[in-house]
């Protein structure tokens, strides 16, 4: 009895060693392959976010620069202009009630010890003087930025003297605004909620003098303007790089005893760095549970060889080598060749399913990122905002037909273009087209409106849809405005480069039209149409010269927001009745 219980526990231990050392080799291999693919959705997961907050804080610093510059700009004119400085001022400050990152602005001219302050009304906190190093770097630069403490930075912009004002030996002035950074914080916590909405994951942003510009996530002591060194993901990035061209590093580190995975990407456009980190057992809870899943399963594997023997454990391993060859597979992102072995019911089958599932979630989460990344890029060329994020999400579907919806249409037009294309070189036109289309997409998207198609030297815009609007007519105004007070900064630029002068026509008219994909199943395409379009082109075909043209219903609906003088009624091209037309006032 003793031999026989001798031999049967060594047979029962050599059958789990057996037994067991496949199972164990599987579950490795497994894990192994499966940590690999879960590291790699989760590095394209953070690098799509970096790429996002990187987007988001270009254009908050972007749009306050952009204002700054024009009130600098209006201040430029005002110190050359002929008119009383009374009258001057009231022009700046009207320039300034149309900004809308910014409520007040400091002028100085440190030649001159003048110091001044002007304000859209009396509750605006008063910008800080600026600094030596600050209106030297905006004189090397045209801009500069520095974060001052918590939820506080500056931006510094420099007043370019006309020739007339630098011959007569005036002083160089300089314009000190406020940035935002309360509400670039209040993004990066939106952005959080967003991608993760029940998980805790970390953001920063870093500007060029190592000081935390905004961060959500972190710990009490890092706010804004705190010293960056107290952030252990940016230990990743090399010792003395320089923060103006791209660098993108994963960082896994230490923090609080919790171990943390995180990405960290520069800002080349504005010399600064973010960050995003969270922790690793958040990161990565889908391996943990894929990791149980496999023991649990692995022990039920080894306890039937234990009971149905030698024969049943060659029945075993198999399954388990064509689970092993699958994880290979999944780990390399082979997804086409993935295929799962129909294992029945039992332990192995659930083993393959879990598996399978994996494989399947982890395809559809990379296409997913992948294709929302491609769509966003692709269709933000032509779209905006509102209806890219519709069409990624959703809520906005690529197929033929169209709804009735209020709309308003805006043309504009280079004026006199033939002569311009036929005394330049194909490459110049080219370039400059590209250099005024971007120009007027970015004025139509900062408006919310939309960029319907080019028509060889003409934008066609539109507002009001696809997200229907009360105040369509007022922002396409609003972007016609823009476009005329744009160009004329543009034009000083391409006199200089191509030795020519852009001059617009712009047409804009509101009314009722077919909003929707227009085309075949095989080449669509997302526009409106109706008489509202036709009416918009022939009120541009007859404007003249950097003039906009409006139509009665535009005006009738957009009177309030801008001053449009009446021109009486003109007979537009293929209608039978003249119609009222009105001149948007861009003086």
């Amino acid at each position: 009895m003793r031999a026989l219980y001798s031999i049967r526990t060594k047979a029962v231990v050599l059958l789990l060693l057996v037994a067991a050392l496949p199972a164990v080799t599987s579950l490795w291999l497994l894990m192994r392959a499966s940590r690999n693919a879960v590291r790699t959705a989760e590095k394209q997961l953070q690098a799509s976010i970096l790429a996002e907050v990187a987007a988001m804080t270009v254009r908050v610093v972007r749009d306050t620069q952009t204002d700054a510059e024009t009130v600098a700009h209006a201040l430029g004119e005002a110190a050359t202009s002929r008119l009383p400085e009374e009258q001057s001022m009231a022009t700046v400050r009207a320039v300034l009630a149309t900004r809308r990152s910014i409520q007040a602005v400091r002028f100085e001219v440190p030649a001159a010890k003048m110091d001044t302050v002007l304000r859209t009304t009396h509750a605006v906190k008063d910008p800080p003087a600026s600094d030596v190093g600050l209106r030297e770097r905006a004189d090397e630069r045209g801009v500069a930025l520095s974060v001052t403490g918590p939820r506080a930075a500056t931006l510094v912009v420099p007043i370019l003297a006309s020739d007339k004002a630098a011959s007569a030996g005036a002083a160089k002035g300089y314009v000190t605004v406020e940035l935002d950074l309360a509400m670039l914080e209040a993004r990066l916590m939106g952005i959080v909620d967003e991608r993760f909405p029940h998980e805790t994951a970390s953001i920063a942003v870093v500007d060029g003098n190592r000081r935390v510009v905004a961060a959500h996530g972190v710990t009490a002591e890092v706010v804004g303007g705190s010293d960056a060194s107290k952030l252990p993901v940016l230990a990743a990035l090399p010792d003395g790089l320089a923060w103006d061209r791209r660098v993108a590093v994963v960082s896994e580190h230490d923090e609080g005893g919790v171990r943390m995975v995180g990405a960290v990407e520069t800002v080349e456009d504005l010399g600064w760095v973010v960050a995003v980190w969270r922790p690793e057992r958040v990161a990565y809870a889908t391996l943990d549970k894929m990791r149980s899943d496999g023991v649990r399963v692995t022990v039920a594997a080894l306890l039937i060889a234990l009971v149905v023997g030698l024969l049943a454990a060659r029945s075993v391993i198999r399954p388990i080598l064509l689970l092993v060859t699958q994880a290979r597979l999944i780990g390399q992102r082979k997804w086409r060749e993935v295929s799962m072995p129909k294992l029945g019911r039992g332990e192995f089958g659930m083993l393959a399913g879990s598996l399978g599932k994996m494989a399947a979630d982890l395809e559809q989460g990379e296409w997913k990122i992948a294709e929302e990344a491609r769509l966003r890029g692709d269709l933000s060329r032509y779209l905006s905002r509102d209806l890219v994020s519709a069409i990624v999400d959703g809520r906005q579907n690529l197929e033929l037909g169209g709804q009735w919806m209020k709309v308003t249409v805006l043309f504009a037009d280079v004026v006199v273009f033939t002569p311009l294309a036929e005394s330049r070189s194909a490459e110049q036109v080219v370039a400059l087209l590209n250099e005024l289309f971007s120009l007027l997409t970015e004025i139509v998207f900062r408006h919310d409106g939309t960029v319907d198609k080019f028509i060889g030297d003409c934008l066609m815009a539109v507002w009001g849809a696809p997200v229907a609007t009360q105040d369509h007519a007022e922002r396409a105004l609003a972007a016609a405005e823009d476009m005329m007070r744009f160009l004329e900064n543009a034009n000083e630029l391409w006199r200089d480069k191509y030795g020519v002068e852009i001059r617009l026509a712009i047409g804009v008219n509101s009314g009722d039209a077919i909003v929707g994909n227009i085309g075949s199943d095989k080449r669509m395409e997302y526009t409106v149409i109706g008489d509202v379009v036709n009416v918009a082109a022939r009120l541009e075909a007859i404007a003249a010269p950097n003039q906009v043209l409006v139509g009665q219903e535009t005006e009738a609906l957009g009177r309030d927001a801008c001053a449009l003088l009446p021109l009486g009624e003109r007979r537009l091209t293929g209608r039978e009745k003249a119609m009222a037309v009105y001149e948007l006032d861009t003086a």
